[in-house]
């Protein structure tokens, strides 16, 4: 797999010269919380003996009259996105003792001390530093992040994965290319997978001499490889939905809105909800399949009356064209075999619809996950027998989108998870 060769290749890069040897001498200890998922894989290296800007960071250092040591720690993940770097600089004198410690923390550099003053340095006078979890911002001692206790939790839990994949700092768009919306989907549901309650007990201790310790610029072209490397992992691990099977009439169209010329539609209103529904199952990357009864023309019709929106669908299965109505399996199989999706990956297929005995009774019946809208009463609202009845039922089209990360969350893990 090309995570681990990644990661192996790292071995290779280790900073041999004096500047590397007087990195390893001095590199930090930092303490972790218990329930914390991710470890340092690897930190680069530089060493200043004058004031310069940061390789790795937007701030400037000045060793003053002896040397500065930045670590630009690097993590795969953080809990709200892929990929991290926080930063740790050791200041010596001209004797070659360390003078000042500073940290890097949500963007900010801060000069670390303890409660009593002293500098945050472990029995045998190494740097010893505090993250916090999930962030993994520095400090010198635990107490830091006893103010804001219930923000910590909220961003390892509820907040879990919300950024995606990072594309700020110095890695973005113009380093590995720009995250597709499917992307930025698996990396947070691959952390909200992770998420976790924090102990506040920092007791697992994490040498930084365990990783390679590697000049700055070795680990800076090695990290787009690896987040490239991630991009293409995570659909092998992340249990995903592979399509969105969405009917039209009553469950995004008002049925009851519909214009007719010559017994074909050439307008409607859209379902309160619908278009936003729409909107966010496109962010999100879902892929979506349109399968419906009715005529080409009139469904092409309804939904070119917003630019772009009929583009937004990957496959199309209408009655008129497939020469069957629902719940024959030939309407689903017609979306699902132009999205190349196998039968054994029907179970992760979710079909959206209003009808017990059309939408819902034809996606059971070939294993897919039915949700049921019960906006409309046009149609009944009873199943006429087990059939019929849907796994989910949501009142309004808004709600799928809440029931879609549910379900994704739910979905087994994979062997590889």
């Amino acid at each position: 797999m090309i995570l681990d060769t990644l990661t192996q290749e790292l071995d290779s890069y280790r900073d041999t010269t004096p500047d590397g040897a007087l990195a390893q001498t001095h590199a930090p200890l930092i303490c972790f919380d218990t329930q914390e998922p991710f470890l340092p894989l690897a930190a680069g290296c530089t060493v200043f003996r004058s004031a310069a800007k940061s390789p790795s960071s937007k701030f400037a250092i000045d060793p003053a009259d002896g040397t500065a040591i930045e670590y630009a720690v690097w993590w795969d993940w953080e809990i709200q996105h892929l990929y991290e770097l926080e930063h740790i600089w050791v200041y010596l004198n001209a004797g070659g003792d360390i003078v000042r410690v500073e940290a890097s923390a949500h963007g900010a550099k801060y000069s670390l001390q303890r409660r009593d003053g002293a500098l945050p340095l472990s029995d045998d006078g190494r740097p010893l530093v505090y993250s916090e979890p999930g962030k993994h911002g520095f400090a010198a001692d635990a107490e830091a992040f006893s103010g804001y206790v219930d923000h910590i939790i909220a961003n390892c839990r509820a907040n879990a994965g919300e950024e995606g994949i990072h594309t700020r700092n110095l890695f973005g768009a113009a380093a590995f290319g720009d995250p597709s919306p499917f992307e930025h989907r698996l990396a947070r549901r691959y952390m909200q997978r992770l998420a976790f309650t924090p102990s506040f007990a920092f007791n697992r201790v994490f040498d930084l001499r365990s990783v390679p310790i590697l000049p700055w610029a070795r680990l800076k072209a090695w990290i787009p490889r690896r987040i490239n490397a991630w991009r293409e992992h995570l659909p092998q691990i992340v249990p995903h939905i592979p399509l969105v099977c969405l009917d039209s009439g009553d469950t995004l169209m008002d049925e009851g809105t519909q214009r007719y010329v010559d017994e074909v539609v050439v307008a409607a209103e859209f379902i309160p909800g619908a278009l936003d529904l729409l909107a966010g199952l496109h962010a999100a990357g879902y892929p979506l399949a349109l399968v419906v009864d009715g005529s080409v023309a009139g469904t092409r019709n309804f939904y070119q009356q917003v630019p772009g929106l009929w583009e937004a669908f990957a496959a199309l299965a209408v009655s008129e064209q497939v020469g069957v109505d629902k719940p024959d399996p030939r309407m689903f199989r017609a979306a699902l075999d132009a999205m190349n999706i196998p039968a054994e990956d029907y179970p992760r297929v979710v079909m959206f619809g209003n009808n017990l005995s059309r939408d819902i009774k034809g996606a059971n019946a070939l294993g897919l996950i039915s949700v049921w809208l019960s906006w409309s009463t046009r149609r009944t609202h009873t199943p006429a027998d087990d059939s019929e009845v849907p796994a989910y039922h949501i009142a309004l089209p808004l709600e799928l989108l809440d029931l879609l990360e549910r379900i994704e969350l739910g979905l087994p893990a994979t062997s590889q998870t």
